[in-house]
């Protein structure tokens, strides 16, 4: 894998697209982990972690901040949510002082959450069976033409599946070096409570952070 000692300074903190995130919270969801990597230079759990879901819409950044929270403190990681401390705007601005305001709330380290892909397919059904009738021999078909029709106007409905790819990214604040990332896969389909898959989300990222050692 190419080297991923990439500062953190030097990223540019998209928002989550709208369209990509927003499905995450209206569909049926399934999240694995397809990857994580870990710095040689990372040989034991980091300190206080700073997080920062880069999104410019405040509910869904404090929503999936107050959570890795959550999970964190019950594995064991002392952390602090950034969303009443540095606008996104404002790191955008001045990205060294954003990590010199978050090393003054005595953070050691920073996780970012972040999209880095989105794809969609979608299936069209037709309700009710077939309608046209078997052909009898030297009888018209015009009944049999007639229920395909009827078949072709019949209701259809579709399935949207939508896969949505998230990085979190852990980075050292003092050297500004990424620690470890890890990427995630949530696969959506319909009719699921939008706000309950944040969750899941979160603790196998987090999950995943300590199988690595990265966190206690």
């Amino acid at each position: 894998m190419k080297d991923t000692n990439q500062p953190f300074v030097n990223m540019t903190l998209r928002p989550l697209a709208l369209c990509a995130l927003a499905a995450l919270f209206c569909s049926c969801a399934a999240t694995s982990v397809k990857k994580t990597w870990k710095s040689p230079d990372c040989q034991q759990p980091v300190g206080k972690i700073a997080v920062l879901a880069v999104d410019e819409r405040s509910l869904l950044r404090q929503g999936f901040e107050n959570r890795f929270i959550r999970y964190l403190a019950e594995a064991g990681a002392p952390s602090v949510v950034t969303f009443d401390v540095l606008p996104l705007p404002q790191i955008k601005e001045d990205k060294r002082a954003a990590a010199d305001r978050l090393r003054a709330t005595g953070a050691e380290a920073l996780l970012i959450l972040r999209l880095v892909d989105v794809g969609s397919s979608y299936n069209v059904r037709r309700l009710g069976g077939d309608l046209s009738a078997p052909g009898i021999a030297g009888v018209d078909t015009t009944f049999d033409d007639f229920g395909g029709g009827l078949m072709g106007m019949s209701s259809t409905y579709g399935d949207l599946t939508q896969t949505v790819g998230l990085q979190t990214s852990l980075y050292d604040l003092k050297t500004e070096k990424r620690l470890w990332f890890g990427i995630t896969q949530t696969v959506l389909k319909d009719n699921t409570d939008r706000v309950a898959q944040m969750d899941p989300l979160v603790e196998k990222i987090v999950a995943a952070m300590r199988k690595d050692g990265v966190i206690r």
